[in-house]
């Protein structure tokens, strides 16, 4: 007889975590996620505006102040990047982005590299895998 209450006792310990559980289980069903509504811009609507190249063409310079040399580049309609050295520090400078602050990387071709500082366009001739 004291086996059965014995028995019963924890029965009674083992089935309360059950219904506990049970309670979460049907509580969760009646959760539903809350799904905001993000809005991200499409990368395709975006518009450059080439003039202010053309027009300050004029002021493009090959000067000996901009010392360095391409070793590397990518060119391409949406990722361009050029590898330059100088001295002994090489930069990896992305289309859009600043060289150690201060040439920006406007527009990489085949023939040829073009930075901003400021108003001024520096032109660095590409001759990246042609052999000499």
């Amino acid at each position: 007889m004291n086996f059965i209450k014995i028995k019963n006792f924890f029965l009674l310990i083992l089935s309360v975590p059950v219904f506990i559980l049970i309670a979460n289980l049907l509580i969760s069903f009646t959760n539903q996620p809350d799904i905001k509504n993000l809005n991200i811009p499409d990368m395709t609507d975006f518009s450059f505006n080439t003039n202010s190249i053309d027009e300050s063409s004029k002021n493009i310079k090959t000067t000996p102040d901009f010392e360095y040399k391409l070793i590397g580049y990518r060119s391409g309609n949406i990722d361009s990047s050029v590898i330059l050295k100088k001295g002994n520090k090489e930069f990896v400078v992305a289309k859009g982005e600043k060289l150690e602050g201060v040439y920006e990387l406007v527009e990489v071709t085949k023939d040829e590299i073009v930075f901003r500082n400021q108003e001024k366009l520096y032109k660095i001739e590409n001759l990246v895998g042609i052999n000499l």
